[in-house]
């Protein structure tokens, strides 16, 4: 009895630690410092016992990492700015103990869950929470709501709909089981539609579009014709009502149909113009790629060069505009900073958790994780940077969990050990 309890306490002491990284993704710089300790234990596990790292299920995530990690060590010797590329690439290391110490944990069934439903329970705060800051142009910390972005618990920056288009699933999840699931459903999609589209965020539009897509396709997969075609219905009614609502409720309609007139003309300053200058970052970021192609300019370069490779007309270096941190087009920042060596582990890992989400059965809890996973990757993505800290620390939270088979638990041996190591 009493080593029962233990392990009960020692899984919830796991799942704080983690859950407590998520709740303060909501902060600017906070989340840092509880990945800091994940990476501390995460050491001391491997430390102790380094044959950990070549089990078969361990090795996943050390592949991944150096799919990751190696193109932006083989960069340096062409980084544009050494000092900027080094401190990136070597303080990257510690998203890998830190995801280890993840997996490792999640790895127990109980861990696993209550992740999941705290997960799940913090998405149903942040839908509060910017709710009444709608309602109440307050929310419940007492940020502001500007009438224009609504940003909730993650004021001042306007990260709210990144959140909540990756992580919602896991939100319906907490409902899968129960009696009124439906009638729940029913008011918590028009509730995050209605949150999603006061953030303003077009990038979070298609995030969210992807996850519902996900969804969608997981619930196909594994239903009898009957029900399939009812999924497919329901997902083409709710594509058409979002597409719908995002074009028209947007204060930004001006400019879509501005965008679409500008490439029926073809004029690519038009084209520039409308897409919010889009096309000037992506230029300019190509240009960077086609001198290093090999293996980039070096990890958080493009703002350090971003004058020497733009045009002279360039909107991002006028009335005292000194560029931009990133090329704010996933795929392109990956090529730019680390070549077509990390392009290629990129896609390498992203086709990894394709076949991933391909084989599993249902809308499992692990298939939610892989799904957030893959729409955070997604290459097309044009909000934050890749190897910026905030999305790393994003990314490095779900991969492990995503990773973790909870089924296969952890041997009494490996509890004990993991026990005394903290």
């Amino acid at each position: 009895m009493k080593f029962y309890s233990s392990k009960l306490t020692g899984d919830v002491l796991h799942a704080l630690v983690i859950l407590t990284t998520f709740a303060l993704l909501g902060t600017q710089n906070l989340v840092h410092y509880p990945f800091a300790l994940m990476s501390v234990i995460g050491f001391c596990l491997i430390a102790k016992n380094l044959s950990v790292l070549f089990e078969k299920d361990s090795q996943k995530i050390v592949y991944i990492f150096a799919l990751v990690w190696s193109p932006m060590l083989l960069s340096l010797p062409d980084a544009v700015n050494l000092m900027t590329a080094s401190q990136s690439t070597f303080s990257y290391l510690h998203y890998f103990f830190g995801a280890y110490y993840i997996y490792w944990a999640c790895c127990r069934q109980k861990t696993y869950k209550l992740v999941g439903i705290g997960v799940g329970l913090l998405v149903l705060f942040a839908l509060l929470d910017g709710f009444l800051q709608f309602m109440f142009a307050k929310d419940l910390f007492g940020f502001p709501y500007d009438r224009e972005v609504l940003k909730g618990l993650f004021y001042p920056k306007e990260r709210l709909g990144f959140f909540l288009a990756v992580l919602f699933p896991l939100a319906l999840y907490l409902f899968s089981g129960k009696r009124y699931k439906f009638l729940l459903y029913s008011l918590m999609v028009p509730l995050v539609l209605f949150i999603l589209l006061l953030c303003m965020k077009r990038s979070a539009w298609v995030m969210f579009g992807l996850t519902t897509a996900g969804v969608f396709y997981l619930i196909y997969m594994n239903s009898r014709t009957k029900k399939r075609i009812i999924t497919i219905s329901l997902a083409a009614a709710a594509v058409c009502i979002f597409s719908i609502a995002a074009i028209i409720y947007s204060p930004t309609f001006a400019t879509k149909k501005t965008l679409i007139s500008s490439f029926s003309s073809g004029h690519l300053e038009e084209i520039d113009m409308a897409s919010n200058y889009r096309v000037s970052l992506w230029r300019t970021g190509s240009n960077m790629f086609l001198s290093h192609p090999f293996n980039g300019i070096g990890v958080r370069g493009y703002r350090h060069v971003y004058a020497r490779y733009a045009g002279p007309d360039d909107f991002w270096l006028t009335e005292g505009r000194r560029g931009q941190n990133h090329p704010h087009l996933q795929l392109l920042e990956i090529a730019v900073e680390t070549g077509l060596i990390g392009l290629l582990g990129f896609l390498c890992i992203y086709l990894f958790f394709i076949r991933e989400l391909y084989h599993q059965a249902g809308l499992s809890l692990r298939a939610i994780w892989v799904l957030a996973l893959l729409v955070a990757w997604f290459p097309l993505n044009t909000h934050m940077a890749f190897y910026g800290s905030y999305w790393s620390s994003f990314a490095w939270l779900l991969i492990p969990i995503a990773l973790a088979k909870p089924s296969l638990g952890l041997s009494l041996e490996k509890e004990k050990i993991g026990t005394k190591s903290i």
